[in-house]
């Protein structure tokens, strides 16, 4: 059965704010060693939200160079402000990044049919790949099946979507609608424990942020369903919903995450963008706990 994982990649900082590329070299390297589908770059996990512009194609230019095609790249290019987006996507994908990802509006609330005008557009003046990002929980709302499907429809460039819901019926229903019209359409989840259920379902995975720092169990996850093989499917399932516990240590999890990089010697700091909080030592005893549950070091 087709199955792939895909890391969603965390932006590692020295303490001075700068990016810490080195070591963001040694993530990328790390997850393609280990098996990962793809990688996203300037994602949620990210934290492009609060990147200057500058920064942000910085960390594009040096992921589309040191990635170079080993797997396929997709770099989020979500902004308020929708000529930038079109701008810096055009700039990433003539760069060779394979395709983009984007977010609908936030803030403000928008219906079915501003979000039908808003992709238009952009798939009009974008000339590449596109995938839709559906994360309701930071958005507000969320992108309904229909709209994604009439998107999709109306452009061959807009080419998949990331649904980050703790569900999975918003799913399901993307699924049922719009695979048997496209099958070529790319459904993934946003949360690593709806994997397997995304592609039972007849999706193709997820996009989920544990392969980060365990991209070994991800895969080995992956394998399993390509192999058919029932007993790992299951174990892998069981695996990740233990390390979904990672998420549940601090609000927001981005500095367990890379916490957790730190310590598993992926990184040399867990740094994170103001005002994002730094990770504890009590947090480092949750991390150690879980990992050695799972004879992971």
């Amino acid at each position: 059965m087709q199955a792939a994982y895909l890391a969603p990649a965390i932006t590692l900082f020295h303490e001075d704010g700068t990016l810490d590329l080195e070591s963001q070299g040694k993530l990328f390297d790390n997850l393609i060693e280990k098996g990962i589908d793809g990688i996203l770059v300037e994602g949620s996990s990210s934290e492009f939200f609060a990147m200057p512009m500058e920064q942000r194609s910085i960390m594009a230019k040096f992921a589309i160079e040191r990635i170079n095609h080993r797997v396929k790249l997709i770099i989020g290019t979500s902004s308020m402000v929708a000529q930038q987006i079109i701008d810096f996507s055009n700039e990433c994908l003539d760069a060779g990044a394979d395709a983009v990802m984007i977010l609908p509006p936030y803030y403000f609330h928008f219906g079915a049919e501003a979000l039908l005008q808003y992709y238009d557009r952009l798939a009009r003046e974008i000339h590449g790949p596109i995938y839709i990002y559906n994360f309701p929980d930071n958005t507000g709302y969320t992108i309904p099946p229909a709209t994604v499907l009439q998107l999709a429809q109306m452009h061959s460039n807009i080419v998949g979507f990331k649904d980050t819901i703790s569900g999975m019926d918003h799913t399901r229903e993307l699924i049922k609608l719009i695979k048997p019209l496209i099958p070529s359409f790319e459904i993934y989840s946003g949360f690593d424990d709806n994997f397997a259920h995304n592609v039972l379902s007849g999706g193709n995975g997820c996009i989920g942020a544990l392969s980060n720092v365990v991209p070994e169990v991800c895969t080995a996850w992956v394998r399993a369903f390509r192999e058919n093989n029932l007993d790992g499917i299951a174990a892998g399932q069981q695996s990740i919903d233990r390390l979904m516990d990672l998420y549940a240590i601090r609000s927001p999890f981005l500095p367990v995450i890379k916490e957790t990089a730190r310590l598993r010697g992926i990184c040399t700091t867990s740094a994170g963008t103001f005002p994002m909080p730094n990770a504890t030592v009590e947090d480092d005893a949750r991390i150690l706990e879980l990992l050695g549950r799972e004879n992971i070091l």
